[in-house]
Order: C-alpha cells, then structure tokens, then sequence
C-alpha cells in the first residue's frame, strides 16, 4: 500500500472531513449557536464567517496545497483543555463557555490533523473563525454609560438644559433612554469583526494590523456618541417630530455605514503593498504516511467522544426537594410593586415582608437552559420600569440604588447562596456551578433581594443597618436543611 498521502488525499478533503466531523459530533452545540445568530441582529455578520473563512483559505490555496501534512499529537493537550471547557460551559448551561469551547474546538482539530505548517500559514482563518462566537453583550451597561456620558457633555458643550438620571436624559420637551439597542454593541462588534479583517488584507507589518484593529474598537464607540447626540438633537430641535421612534435606528444603521466607509479611507492610506506570491512547486507531491493523520484524527475523535460520554454521565444527578422558604424567613403577605425581580422560571419563589423590608426569593434546585440562577435575563429589579443610580458592594451582598419614571427611588440589596457560597458575585456562583457540576453534583442555589422605598439619607443610612445585619446570617443552612 503506498504511503503517499497526495496520490489519494488532497487538502481539501481533510478540511472538509475535520468540518464535518466537527459539525457532527458538537451538533446541538453548535444549532443553539445558529439559533443565537438568527433571532439576535447583534450576531446576525456570524453567517458571514465561514464563506469568508472559504474564501481566505481559497485566496491562499496555491501555497497551502503543497505545503506537508504532519500531524502534531502534542495538540492532544490544548484539546483536551478545551474539551474540559466545553464540559464546564453544557453542564452548568453556560452558553458562552460552551460556544467558545465548541467553535475552538476545530482550529484546534485541523492544527492537531494538519501540523504546524498549515496551520501557521492558515493562522489568521483559524483565529478569525472565532468571531462565529456570538459574545459581547456583556459589554452592554458599560457601553450604556459611556454612551450617556458623552451625550451629556456634547449637550452641555451645546449650551442646552440637560438633566440625567441613570440612563435617561431629559432635555426641554423631551426625555430620552440609552436603551440596549442605544449601546452601539452591534456597531463594535461588526466594526471589529471588519477591522481584524480589513488589517490582515490590507497591511503585512503587525504594528500597523494592531494600530488599525485598535482603531476600529474606538471610532464606533466615539461614532455610537456621536450618533446618541446627533438624535436627541435632531428631536429637540424638531420639537419631538423626528428620530423618537424607530426611525432614529435607521438613523444609527445609515451612520454607521458612513463610519465604516471613514475608517476603510483611512486605513487604505497606510495600505501596504502586496507581497509578491510564494514560489512554489505546484507540481510537487504531498508525502505523508496515513497511519500519523489517521492517529491524529482519530485521537481527536476518541478524546470528543470520551468527554461526551462523561457530560452524559455527570447529568444524571438527583435533585433536592425545594425548601419551605416561607417558614425560613418568617414572611408576612405583601404586594410587590413594579420593582419586583424578574427571575426565568424558579422552582420555588416566596415574595414578602420580612422585619420592614420587602424580601423576594427564588430557588432553583438545579441549571437547564430555561431555568437557572445566574443568567442574562434575570433581573434584580424590573429595567423597564426603573433604572440604576448608583451601586457599592459590600462584604457578602450589593447594594443599589435605582429610581423609576417617576422619580421614586429604592434601594435594594442581593446575594446569591449555593451549598458551596454565599456571594453577591455573579461570576463567582457560576464558576463554583460548573464543578458543582463537573463533578456530578446538583446546582441548587437561591437569590435574595431586599429592598425598600427611600426618600431622604436617613433612610438610606437605616437601610444599610438593616442589609449589614439581613445578609451577616448564613442562609447555606437553607439549602442544606433540605437534602
């Protein structure tokens, strides 16, 4: 049997085998992703990745086909690192680990296939598939603030009246929101997503790439201000007729297209000339034994599969029975007001007063995709009544203030308690959620929100006293009780 690879391969079946491979064992990964891309305009440039991944592989493709195959089993490691990820992110329901673990996952495969000459010559295809990855929203609140910021002070700079309260400006006649949409996420992302790409085509030195890319990170996030100011000016001005409604994100889409039209004029200027093509034999044959790509293959697949038997493994977990929330905390009835959270779908939920305080509680007994404790959608007040003012943390628990349309403000106070924490952090509860997890263990944990109307900085103060000593207690206890 001869050993020569070229006679019976040729590259693009293997790239074409690793793709389908990929597809086929990360399946459902990878659909949830697609589902992301179709229902949010934010990711809807991610269908645009791959033909341009094929067209970047195919530009290049005179070079690539003679380059050898060896395959590279040291890569078995960052596999397995990545496959532990993937594990982390689907069994705790962490939708952004386990994308990036999953589209990871095949650069890493046609590097461990193909060897470190390809994959050197193809780094900028297999880095640049990672924008499939729909992330970034978490970006969100703090590109809100900054775009409020600059909308303020270029209407101070203007010499109108302008009063700010959390995300809502106000100007004579009108009161305006940095909504989501407002945040410019959808310009940066696409701004980068061009911006990486236009600096590989464009330029050959790396400062010049990286001085570009840096490039288009800022000018959408300066453009989104400009923007911000440029409606509420032309609202003002118009005593309210124009760009109120939806035609101020036709506005935004237009103006964007003008800002990309600027940045790709001023990158051009600096554009490098084209290197002259690689001189190369395209006549030569590819020589490779099989038995290394069939172990290179294979042992990726092996590796896939051996993680997915485990993911099967560690789901069958029992769950705890929901604890008597109501008993623990003593409530006594109370009618919650449009501040009250909003959490998906809790196994058990108690609203209520406790002492003087309005107290809400939902317990989860385990993570699935529509039912966990820390996710995007749940909301420690309701955002489309009230907005944030101000926040601090403290040893334990959050503090923050929000007000509403009309003015009232509350404080509220959260943490979230697992059998293995009691933390206001997020990050921290999801990170202790994924071992919980890993190793085979349920996921229960509960939210606790206190909160109560304030009107002077004596309430204030007295709320404080009174979260010190709400959240000093360890609520662990609860969920222990329970098992």
């Amino acid at each position: 049997m001869s050993d020569v690879l070229g006679k019976k391969v040729n590259l693009g079946g293997i790239l074409v085998l690793l793709f389908v491979t990929w597809l086929v064992l990360f399946w459902d990964s990878v659909m949830a992703t697609v589902a992301i891309w179709e229902r949010s305009e934010t990711f809807a440039h991610c269908f645009l990745i791959l033909p341009i991944c094929i067209y970047l592989l195919h530009r290049d493709w005179h070079a690539l086909k003679v380059l050898r195959i060896q395959p590279n089993c040291w890569l078995i490691l960052p596999l397995f690192a990545t496959l532990i990820l993937w594990l982390f992110g689907d069994l705790a329901h962490i939708a952004a680990i386990e994308q990036i673990a999953t589209f990871m996952t095949l650069p890493l495969l046609c590097w461990m296939v193909l060897g470190n000459q390809l994959a050197a010559r193809m780094w900028f295809v297999l880095l640049f598939w990672m924008f499939s990855v729909p992330e970034g929203e978490f970006l969100i609140p703090w590109l809100q603030e900054v775009t409020a910021d600059f909308t303020v002070m270029a209407i101070q700079l203007t010499g109108i009246p302008v009063y700010r309260e959390g995300l809502y400006i106000a100007v004579p006649g009108g009161l305006f929101e940095v909504a989501v949409a407002c945040s410019g996420i959808r310009y940066l992302i696409a701004s980068l997503t061009l911006g990486c790409l236009f600096a590989y085509l464009t330029y050959q030195k790396w400062h010049k790439r990286l001085l570009f890319v840096l490039f288009s990170l800022v000018l959408p996030i300066i453009a989104n201000g400009i923007r911000a100011y440029g409606i509420v000016m032309i609202a003002y001005l118009s005593d309210m007729e124009h760009a109120t409604g939806a035609d101020h994100l036709v506005y935004g889409w237009l103006f964007f297209g003008v800002v990309i039209f600027i940045m790709f004029s001023v990158g051009s200027i600096w554009r490098d000339l084209e290197p002259e093509p690689d001189s190369v034999d395209t006549d030569a044959v590819r020589t490779v034994s099989w038995l290394p790509l069939i172990k290179g293959w294979g042992s990726g697949v092996l590796l896939i599969l051996s993680a997915m038997a485990y993911n099967l493994h560690a789901r069958d977990v029992n769950y705890p029975a929901a604890p008597d929330i109501g008993s623990s905390f003593e409530l006594r009835p109370a009618v919650m007001t449009q501040w009250q959270p909003v959490f998906q779908n809790p196994g058990e939920m108690a609203i209520g007063r406790y002492q003087e305080l309005d107290l809400y509680v939902a317990w989860y007994a385990h993570s699935t995709q529509d039912s966990k404790l820390i996710s995007s959608v749940n909301q420690h007040y309701n955002r489309s009544s009230w907005t944030r003012v101000g926040s601090q943390a403290y040893p334990g628990y959050q503090m923050l203030e929000i007000s509403g349309l009309n003015g009232r403000r509350r404080m509220l106070a959260y943490t979230y308690v697992t059998e293995w924490m009691q933390s206001p952090s997020s990050l921290k509860v999801r990170l202790s959620q994924a071992v919980q997890a890993l190793v085979g263990q349920s996921q229960q944990g509960m939210v606790l929100i206190i909160s109560r109307v304030v009107d002077n900085d004596e309430q204030r103060r007295a709320f404080r006293q009174q979260a010190q000593q709400f959240f000093a207690q360890n609520y662990q206890q609860v969920l222990n009780d329970n098992r």
